[in-house]
């Protein structure tokens, strides 16, 4: 195999350790400090050039057109995208770059040439180190298939002895390396601790893998979806910048895959905020055809969305008996957050009034907590007797709230600070909201309070901070 090499540095050096002596190595390097080692050391290396591989003349002098395979890996992006771009012409069949500046990268997708990005692709992998320690993957027939690789933990031996036994199209275990050897599925009997399993199938399988193994681990938005649905309206007094920032605040915390937003139009700025972390989120922009509250609807419905997202506005923000926002809510299969532009959360506050969707909010907010390193807050807020008819001894009722936060708490192992207080919901809610930074809040709390009043829809008017409805 002949193969033409532009560029002596480092990589060159390790991949040549590892060439066969039958290859034919043609090395070009302008620097002549760098190339000087390399004909002694390496006998697979046939021709050294001392010049510029960015010149169509060096190139043509190194037979360019006779190569097999075309390696640009210098430490200039600009000589690299030459050198791959004149081997494009040439036809040749294998060609790959080395990209130092991954902004660069579309510039080399052009050209339609295979790219290693430097800090890219290293910048992925430590993100899904970082997303679960537990997985390794690796991509194999240029991305179409996957091994993934998992360390098998005391608490997780259960799931991991049905995900063994299990027939499934797409992927199935591959082997277990157990005491440092390669043993395959007949011969394992049972998943012990310390075993390294490997799973082969299709794309995708690192997040089956991931979600099989996150029992232990916090659930939302992983319990609505893996999708953040973001609303961009064309509200002059949203700042952009801020919803963004807080968006992916969110994402990022929660282990978001996917970003999807819908906008009145392409904004040169959310492409700008949103361009840092392309890397580690998958993110589309689409212009939006329908109203606003519509497409997020419709995008939630059809996709699967873990979370909606909205600035808050004054043309959403509805008057005394009309909230928008609710019934936006109200339609979503997922919590809607009303980004106010109070992240991070350190401290959350979550209003409970003992209904099924209040305790959901509750639970959410510990999640939450134990995600992105916060405190949480309840607080039960007791309304005058007149006001809801209750005939119930003084006490009774919100000693019973207070049990089943008691009990959550045991349950999620996070300590909860507890609040009651006595009077108008929409008042004592407020005046604690100050100190905290998001508001998780059942969407149908005290709904059925004085002139039937969604006392929610109040919140998300006058809070001062975030707030996450919960349907």
């Amino acid at each position: 195999m002949k193969i033409l090499i532009c560029g002596a540095g480092r990589i060159t050096d390790e991949l040549l350790k590892r060439v066969g002596s039958t290859w034919e190595i043609t090395l070009i390097e302008k620097k002549s400090a760098k190339i000087a080692p390399f004909s002694s050391r390496f006998p697979s290396i046939v021709r050294v050039m001392n010049e510029d591989a960015s010149s169509p003349v060096v190139l043509e002098k190194a037979g360019l057109r006779n190569q097999d395979c075309v390696l640009a890996m210098t430490n200039d992006d600009k000589v690299n995208l030459a050198v791959v771009g004149f081997a494009e012409k040439e036809n040749i069949k294998n060609i790959l770059a080395v990209v130092r500046d991954p902004a660069k990268i579309p510039d080399f997708h052009k050209i339609k040439v295979k790219t290693i990005s430097m800090s890219s692709d290293i910048a992925h992998r430590v993100y899904k180190f970082l997303k679960d320690p537990r997985v390794r993957i690796s991509e194999f027939g240029e991305g179409h298939a996957e091994l993934v690789e998992l360390t098998a933990e005391r608490q997780s031996l259960e799931n991991l002895q049905h995900m063994a036994k299990t027939r499934d199209d797409h992927w199935r275990m591959a082997g277990v390396i157990r005491s440092n050897r390669l043993e395959f599925p007949d011969q394992i009997n049972e998943i012990r601790k310390g075993d390294r399993l490997l799973f082969f199938g299709e794309p995708g399988l690192y997040n089956i893998m991931s979600n099989r193994l996150a029992q232990e681990d916090p659930h939302f938005p992983r319990s609505y979806g893996q999708q953040m649905i973001l609303g961009i309206g064309d509200d002059e007094g949203l700042d952009v910048a801020e919803l963004l920032n807080e968006a992916l605040y969110m994402a990022r915390g929660t282990h978001i895959e996917q970003i999807r937003v819908a906008c009145s139009r392409e904004s040169e700025e959310i492409h700008q905020v949103l361009s840092r972390w392309s890397e580690s989120l998958q993110i589309d922009i689409n212009e939006r055809d329908i109203a606003l509250h519509k497409s997020i609807v419709a995008d939630a419905t059809s996709n699967d969305a873990g979370i909606a997202v909205l600035g808050y506005t004054r043309k959403l923000s509805g008057h005394f008996f009309s909230h928008p926002y609710m019934k936006i809510a109200g339609k979503l299969p997922c919590p809607l957050l009303v980004s106010k532009f109070s992240d991070p959360y350190e401290r959350i506050l979550v209003p409970f009034n003992g209904s099924l969707s209040g305790q959901r909010a509750v639970e959410i907010a510990l999640d939450l907590a134990r995600q992105l390193d916060a405190e949480v807050s309840v607080i039960v807020v007791v309304e005058p007797s007149y006001l809801h008819g209750s005939d119930s001894p003084s006490g009774q009722w919100e000693n019973q709230l207070l049990s089943q936060i008691r009990e959550l708490s045991r349950i999620y192992k996070i300590k909860v600070e507890e609040h009651v207080r006595h009077g108008n919901p929409v008042k004592e809610i407020l005046a604690m909201a100050e100190d905290y930074q998001l508001l998780v809040i059942s969407s149908d709390a005290y709904k059925s309070g004085f002139f039937s009043i969604s006392v929610a829809g109040m919140l998300v008017n006058r809070s001062p901070v975030s707030l996450l409805l919960v349907s």
